[in-house]
């Protein structure tokens, strides 16, 4: 493995927080709470990058004290909406077009998938059922039923969401039938196997660090990224750093620059910052 200098000069790091920066649990650990406040400390930037929609990743960040500080960001649901915690405003929005939106929801009722989508404070959906349910419990979002998504007033969402808890191999199936129908109008990757993110083309978690590294100026080899799931590889290869968890996707860590020793509830992400630049 390739061995790198700690840089010197402001540094931008890209984070997942679920089974990258958070324990399963989803706690912050003693050790990673410290290495991220050392790191702000010196004036560099912390840009969480999540599938999450800006609301759970909002409510995620309160609960584990990151919303609100300075050079904190969130890039949300895989890069569609960058937001600056400490300014409390938008940096980008690059959202599904209506009526894509619609075309992929009918899609997914033909082919017997749960669809999803949001608005600014909840998720929006036309059926009820287990995953739902289980997903804005760990989310702690509201949501709003509408009989067809036609009749939902909302504005150009961010992303959609397919899931299935009980079955992920149905996620599976409905990404290759979906792939064929929508290629060229919508991207989908999964951020694990039971949920498929659907997006703008274009928008992933690559994307979003370039946009931030260029809105602030910080070089490419300034730039170091962290996750585990199918989701983070853009970002893993955009970064001029990409790190795996340990406890990642065995597809992520043969792309990444570094696989770290400690999994997620062993304070990797620690590992990382202390590794490469405190």
């Amino acid at each position: 493995m390739q061995e790198y200098e700690k840089k010197a000069g402001k540094m931008l790091f890209f984070s997942d927080i679920d089974e990258t920066l958070v324990n399963t649990d989803k706690s912050l650990s003693d050790e990673n709470r410290a290495a991220v406040e050392e790191f702000l400390a010196h004036g560099n930037i912390l840009v969480i990058s999540t599938g999450r929609a800006l609301s759970g990743a909002s409510n995620l960040m309160k609960d584990l004290g990151l919303y609100g500080k300075e050079n904190v960001l969130i890039s949300s649901c895989n890069g569609a909406v960058i937001y600056d915690t400490y300014l409390e405003q938008e940096l980008l929005r690059r959202p599904v077009p209506l009526d894509l939106m619609v075309e992929a929801f009918d899609l997914a009722r033909d082919f017997g998938i749960h669809i999803q989508t949001y608005t600014e404070t909840g998720v929006v959906s036309e059926t009820d059922n287990e995953s739902l349910q289980r997903y804005i419990a760990i989310q702690r979002l509201p949501v709003e039923y509408v009989s067809n998504i036609r009749e939902a007033r909302i504005d150009p969402p961010p992303k959609l969401l397919c899931l299935d808890y009980p079955d992920p191999g149905n996620v599976t199936r409905f990404r290759a039938f979906f792939e064929e129908r929508m290629a060229g109008k919508l991207d989908c990757f999964q951020s694990n196997p039971w949920l498929l993110e659907i997006v703008q083309p274009g928008v992933n978690k690559g994307s979003s660090l370039q946009f931030i590294a260029d809105h602030y100026g910080i070089a490419i080899d300034h730039t170091i990224s962290a996750g585990d799931a199918e989701n983070d590889l853009t970002m893993i290869l955009a970064a001029g750093i990409g790190c795996a968890m340990c406890n990642g996707d065995e597809r992520l860590k043969e792309k990444a620059d570094y696989i770290t020793q400690n999994d997620n509830n062993h304070a990797g992400v620690a590992e990382i910052l202390h590794r490469f630049c405190l």
